[in-house]
């Protein structure tokens, strides 16, 4: 992505298509988004095995969208190099156990899935807890999220949350029971039981046959692609990760930190940027993996 627009190539498309046929691999497309966005954006996104938006709280998969299905149709928009198959028309259907987890009102409860619901009438300890900041002045972004809820900086009051104010948000450590992960200059808070790294973890339990349960198979089985500060716990609980960009001082240092876990694919010299750099990451994504393969 760049920023708040989504910018993606058609042979960024082509080649996720790839990794699922050639490759043999299960496409998990892991966002902080809210899940009306990713409704809006699922037309123009990788046709995947399983889609979570709301920082890893809401889990989605495609199904079949003939029979008695009711629910949103989504039609994929034509780019260059699709086959037919990649621009079926397909629905969407939630991972009811996951919502199921999300839903103990120690965690975020049902009201969040009303999204006219306001926050004073919702319960569950993150609305609770989002009570908290309010009355401490935050502007809260819940509109759309159902499992979690952003602090923006540019939606706050300056006269009331000033910038050593929205800093030390950016350092809270939330109730037991919560996390909290910052993106795009945003502070996002969500139960500890969702994020990306467990909706991964979790997903990779679903796709992935284990005698030995769940605790390790990113560490062994999976590879991501990411660029924030808000994937790095997931990207450092896979076997590997390829950064198109570094977009954060944080993540310069993590890579640092951990040599031989990161690959970085964005070279300005050689004009590997932006959606060029993406599809780098997924050819190396696809080598590693059809290497491994053989071998």
């Amino acid at each position: 992505s760049s920023g708040m627009r989504g910018i993606i190539s058609s042979r960024t498309l082509r080649l996720a298509q790839h990794l699922r046929s050639e490759g043999r691999v299960s496409l998990v497309l892991v966002s902080g988004m809210r899940g009306t966005t990713l409704l809006k954006r699922l037309p123009y996104l990788p046709r995947a095995d399983a889609y979570a938006c709301d920082a890893g709280g809401r889990i989605f998969y495609p199904v079949d969208c003939l029979g008695e299905y009711d629910g949103p149709i989504i039609q994929p928009v034509e780019y260059a190099g699709a086959s037919s198959k990649d621009l079926e028309p397909f629905g969407i259907a939630e991972d009811e156990e996951w919502r199921g987890r999300m839903q103990n009102i120690n965690a975020v409860g049902e009201d969040g899935y009303d999204d006219d619901k306001p926050i004073e009438k919702r319960r569950g300890l993150l609305w609770d807890f989002a009570r908290t900041l309010q009355s401490q002045g935050f502007v809260l972004d819940f509109k759309g999220y159902s499992t979690c809820f952003r602090v923006n900086r540019k939606q706050q009051k300056k006269y009331i949350v000033d910038d050593a104010k929205f800093a030390s948000l950016m350092k809270l450590i939330p109730p037991d029971g919560l996390a909290t992960s910052v993106n795009l200059g945003c502070v996002d808070f969500y139960p500890s039981i969702s994020g990306k790294r467990n909706a991964c973890r979790y997903l990779a339990s679903k796709f992935v046959a284990s005698d030995n349960g769940d605790a390790q198979l990113l560490s062994k089985r999976a590879v991501c692609i990411c660029d924030d500060d808000n994937d790095l716990e997931m990207a450092l609980a896979c076997r590997h990760a390829f950064i198109p960009g570094i977009t954060s001082e944080s993540m310069k240092q993590t890579i640092d930190d951990n040599p031989g876990h990161f690959t970085v694919t964005e070279d300005a010299a050689r004009n590997i940027v932006e959606t060029a750099a993406t599809e780098e990451a997924l050819i190396g994504a696809l080598a590693m993996i059809s290497s491994e393969a053989a071998s």
